[in-house]
């Protein structure tokens, strides 16, 4: 039976649209923030690129006509096309991102279907179906969604490719990828990954065929495709780099250290890392911006190693069981938060206290943290016996969730939102976790 044969399915991404229909409506019509609970601080990075390069062809950065280098132009050029065909800004996004969301389904399905059984594919797509990570996120004008989508569909083609070995799911797989690099900049250091990967799986087939379409259909795309960008930014800016986001990190996400050393809050600190910059700074070439952030970093990395260190294993378990909670409570209730925005995406506490003062905020709490848990729960156990059968494919997803997972919480905002790129991993070993312990259960 083909994939699109499945009734099961079917009601799956039917009952998805209607609920995502339902809260549409309820945003347009009901919930008081309207439109403004789409957008976000980052929004702006994305949206001014997108109308410079409607309006004159070129990616600017926010609010100048500086050359876009913090921010890579994948999501912009979303944005300018999708306003383009849509008229609209906000909502256009928004609904097409849904549509995304809801085709993200398919990718989880047939993947799953690679790897077990139909039943395990079914809950696979009931389980993202009900994230409400994504569901959230899906009414967010921001990366998250659409570089979703597009890594759903290279870790299908990854696994399939793993399974037939054919040039063509290898290319696609590398296409997949290379625009997951441009629309969300994390992407970038998985390729290197993928590189060592492809190179000690060629090492253990002793192949030189494989290793002649490796470089020609995976690697030699994503170094043209990610190196374009690259050209453009020497040739504009001066800096020979992809995005100059890693070394503006690297300086600001030292704050929640420098906040405890001089007993500020996380916001006091940044600011203060920022009011450290040279004050001609915003002037100078960005190959010397990049450069200051840098030496500036240096000193603190190397005073808050520790701290970080320690800190770690909470970061890690705020971004693997993050329920996205105050984004959640502005979509359901319409609250503001007020000069808070920071938090909305990026909580800098376990739990987000402030947003659960009534019963109907515990209870959307409760609800998304069981969900998240039991997705969590399953997921890891699902590698477990996933092991057993396909161990070369288990390989790759526990690479894959494990460097999303860590780039995600390596700094003091890892929150719900960095759990989006490996999310529906989890949901495909949740599936199969689910199919094998309900067969068990029958049996016995």
């Amino acid at each position: 039976m083909k994939w699109y044969q499945d009734k099961i399915l079917w009601w799956i991404f039917v009952s998805a649209v209607l609920l995502k229909l339902l809260a549409l409506a309820h945003l347009y019509f009901i919930n008081p923030l309207g439109e403004q609970a789409l957008i976000f601080p980052d929004s702006l990075g994305y949206i001014y690129p997108a109308q410079t390069w409607l309006t004159y062809g070129q990616f600017w950065e926010a609010v100048s006509a500086t050359p876009l280098l913090m921010r890579t132009p994948g999501y912009p050029v979303f944005l300018a096309l999708t306003q383009w065909l849509t008229h609209s800004a906000t909502w256009g996004i928004v609904i097409v991102q849904n549509i995304l969301s809801l085709i993200l389904l398919l990718p989880v399905y047939v993947t799953t279907l690679r790897l077990a059984d139909r039943t395990a594919a079914r809950w696979a797509a009931g389980f993202c179906a009900a994230s409400v990570l994504y569901f959230s996120l899906s009414f967010a004008v921001l990366t998250e969604t659409v570089c979703v989508f597009l890594l759903a569909w290279f870790v299908f083609f990854a696994i399939r490719w793993l399974q037939t070995l054919r040039v063509w799911d290898m290319f696609a797989a590398a296409i997949f990828l290379g625009a997951a690099v441009y629309v969300r900049p994390a992407v970038y250091y998985f390729v290197p990954v993928s590189f060592v990967l492809l190179g000690i799986f060629i090492l253990y087939k002793k192949s030189r065929t494989l290793a002649k379409q490796t470089a020609l259909c995976f690697i030699l795309p994503l170094v043209v495709g990610i190196g374009a960008w690259q050209l453009r930014n020497h040739i504009q800016t001066g800096y020979n780099g992809f995005t100059s986001v890693g070394a503006y990190n690297l300086y600001v996400w030292n704050a929640d250290y420098v906040a405890k050393q001089s007993n500020l809050s996380v916001p006091q600190a940044q600011r203060m890392l920022l009011a450290f910059l040279p004050p001609d700074f915003n002037s100078r070439q960005a190959p010397d911006q990049v450069r200051e952030y840098k030496r500036l970093a240096a000193p603190l990395l190397k005073k808050s190693k520790w701290h970080k260190l320690t800190h770690l294993p909470v970061w890690a378990g705020k971004t693997l069981l993050g329920t996205n909670h105050v984004h959640l409570v502005r979509l359901a209730f319409g609250y503001e938060d007020e000069k808070q925005a920071e938090k909305t995406l990026n909580q800098t506490g376990i739990l987000p206290r402030p947003w659960l003062s009534s019963a109907a905020d515990k209870f959307l709490f409760l609800l998304a943290f069981l969900q998240v848990g039991l997705v969590a729960l399953l997921g890891i156990t699902g590698f477990i016996f996933l092991w057993k059968t396909r161990r070369l494919a288990t390989l790759f997803l526990m690479t894959y969730t494990g460097y999303f997972w860590l780039i995600g919480s390596c700094f003091f905002g890892a929150y719900a939102r960095f759990r989006a790129p490996f999310e529906f991993v989890l949901c495909i070993t949740a599936g199969l976790a689910a199919a094998t312990l309900l067969s068990r259960w029958k049996k016995s």
